[in-house]
């Protein structure tokens, strides 16, 4: 079910339906409240559909919940329903690769680097050759380390927030 919303939601938004799309969103994130998934693709829609203070609200409120995290498994050690949700819009071939990229270049421009980072990486996971989102990712990756060193080691996407290994001979 939730595959299919987020197929739905990649669908209406590269057609260029926003308000179909949104309308799917707004369900998602009804449906999944902690879903902050869901959230950011609002807050996408709200940007490109110029309501600017809304799509700040909606990145504000995904950035606080510390998007890229893993979800906690519930006590019967199932998925929470908002890391299937990330697994739905990330998973290799989702419709959402053009979103999620559309999204990451969005917040790297409101200098949101460790979100647009997490978008960007999302856009790959979701379409590996995406070679557009490779460029992007280097280019984010280089505003990290300014801001990375105020941020919080548990605010950074994980791909940041582990130690560099070094490279194997």
């Amino acid at each position: 079910m939730i595959d299919a919303l987020f197929d739905l939601l990649g669908a209406f938004y590269q057609d260029g339906n926003l308000a179909q799309a949104e309308s799917i969103a707004r369900s998602i994130l009804q449906a999944i409240p902690d879903d902050i998934i869901s959230l950011q693709f609002l807050g996408l829609l709200y940007y490109r559909t110029n309501r600017r203070s809304e799509a700040m609200q909606a990145f504000g409120a995904a950035a606080t919940d510390r998007p890229g995290e893993p979800a906690a498994d519930d006590d019967e050690g199932h998925l929470r329903a908002s890391a299937q949700c990330l697994r739905a819009a990330s998973g290799n071939g989702s419709a959402l690769a053009g979103a999620w990229y559309d999204l990451g270049l969005v917040l790297f421009r409101l200098r949101r680097y460790p979100q647009a980072l997490g978008a960007l990486q999302a856009a790959l996971s979701a379409r590996p050759d995406f070679q557009a989102a490779r460029r992007a990712i280097d280019r984010v990756a280089g505003f990290l380390p300014r801001a990375a060193r105020a941020m919080p080691r548990r605010l950074l996407p994980p791909v940041l927030a582990r130690p560099a290994r070094p490279p194997e001979a």
